[in-house]
Formats: C-alpha cells, sequence, structure tokens
C-alpha cells in the first residue's frame, strides 16, 4: 500500500500538479485583489471571498482530471496488473490508490489554505472549518473520481461524469431551495412531481455546498444549522460508499 502511495506521489510530480495548482490559485488571488481594489467598500472581504471560492474551483477540477487520467494511463500501461501480480487484494488496492489520491488531496488543501491566511481571513474560527472541509471535499472527490475511472473505460468520460457530479452536488442546495419555494412551476402537481425527483436525487448525491463555504473566512462559521456537523456527516457517509462501490466494481473485473 505504501508503494502505490510513493508511486502515485511520484506520479504527481512527474505531472506538475503542485506547481500548476499552486500557481492557479496564485493567480486567481491576484486577480481577485485586482477586482477587489475596484470596490469602495469591503476591499478585504471581496477578495477573500473570491480567491477562495476559485481556489476551491481549481482544486476540484485539478483533482478530477489528475485521478481519471493518472487511473487510464495505470490500466493502459499494465501498472494495475503489475500491483495485482503482488501480494495485494483488490480491495486493498482501491484503498491504495485512494489513500494515494487523499495525500495528494491534503497537501493541495494544505496549500490552498496557507494561501487564505497570507490573505487573512477574518474570522480564525471559520478559516480552520474551510480548510478542513476543504481536505474532506477533495478526499470525497478523490474517492468520486476513483469510482467512476474504475467503472468506465474512459477517461473524458470519467472526467465528464465527475464533473456533472460535482456541479450537481455543488448547485444541489439552490435545487432544493427552489423547488420548495413553490415559486418554479404554476402547477401544483407539477411542483410536487419536481420536488419529490429532486429529494430522490439529493437523497444519493453528496451535498458539496455544505463544505468551504466562502463566508466562513469573513463571518466565521455559523452556530444554527450545525455547519459543521453537516460537512463531516458527508464525508463520513459518501467516502467510504463510493470506495465500497469502485471495490465492488473492481472485483468484477477480469484482466
Amino acid at each position: 500500500m505504501f508503494t502505490t502511495i510513493r508511486y502515485v506521489l511520484l506520479a504527481a510530480l512527474r505531472d506538475r500538479i503542485f506547481p500548476v495548482l499552486i500557481a492557479g490559485m496564485v493567480l486567481s488571488g491576484l486577480i481577485a485583489g485586482a477586482l477587489a481594489g475596484t470596490s469602495l467598500v469591503e476591499e478585504q472581504a471581496m477578495t477573500l471571498s473570491f480567491s477562495a471560492g476559485v481556489a476551491r474551483l481549481v482544486l476540484a477540477i485539478g483533482m478530477v482530471v489528475f485521478v481519471a487520467f493518472h487511473m487510464r494511463y495505470a490500466f493502459d500501461n499494465k501498472e494495475v496488473d503489475v500491483m495485482l501480480s503482488r501480494p495485494i487484494s483488490r480491495p486493498q488496492l482501491v484503498l491504495g490508490y485512494w489513500m494515494s489520491f487523499a495525500v495528494i488531496a491534503t497537501l493541495l488543501a494544505a496549500a490552498a489554505t496557507a494561501l487564505m491566511a497570507f490573505l487573512e481571513p477574518q474570522n480564525m474560527v471559520g478559516f480552520m472549518h474551510w480548510g478542513i472541509s476543504l481536505m474532506l471535499e477533495l478526499w470525497l472527490i478523490a474517492s468520486l473520481v476513483l469510482f467512476t475511472s474504475l467503472m468506465l473505460s474512459s477517461a473524458v468520460v470519467s472526467v465528464m461524469v465527475s464533473l456533472g457530479i460535482y456541479v450537481l452536488a455543488r448547485m444541489m442546495g439552490y435545487f432544493l431551495a427552489t423547488i420548495k419555494s413553490g415559486l418554479l412551476f404554476r402547477d401544483a402537481d407539477l411542483s410536487e412531481a419536481a420536488r419529490q425527483t429532486i429529494d430522490k436525487i439529493a437523497a444519493f448525491i453528496p451535498r458539496l455546498d455544505f463544505f468551504a463555504s466562502s463566508e466562513w473566512l469573513i463571518y466565521g462559521i455559523p452556530a444554527a444549522g450545525n455547519a459543521a456537523s453537516l460537512y463531516l456527516l458527508q464525508a463520513v457517509i459518501f467516502i467510504p460508499l463510493l470506495l465500497l462501490a469502485a471495490t465492488v466494481d473492481f472485483k468484477k473485473r477480469e484482466f
């Protein structure tokens, strides 16, 4: 397992994922600072909000692309076959790959947290929760893309499916609030059908809107609503489920 972690870390260094994504976050921070400089009030808050939001998006897309193409490369170059020739089971191999991606995600989340610290967050408790929840979000994304990469034979399709689920997960709070407001459709039956459909989808989709909210850096994490327990609960539920699904699918594959 530690061999797998070391190999994937070397692959990440070879692909220059760390300097590229860190440069993207720094560049987004500079652009955010320039845009916030045009504001008459709350310049620091705007810089923090823009930088945090874009850094989160950069890391999410970077993790999706790296995990999907690395797994496709591992299959095409018989890396997986070599790993399975060693005394390691398929569940251990899946867990080893996820732990490798989790280590990379942790390092990237630490870099993003350091960038936000440089921009001087206005609430330290919210800043702490932002950094932890960003790391957990990247862990969850890694498990999602690992599952789609093992299930699908194309890296491009895996990226598209993973990004589609990611966007849906990020927007799920908005969809639920909109559909429950009763203002989307004038027809009551249509509104009820839409509400039930969204509720059923939400039961199987992680709520990433609970993670790494930019407003936490400014106003802190809200005391009402148990925001911290919500993102922790999402991670505790969905990461093991996705890894279990990936393991079950991987055990059915023939080499």
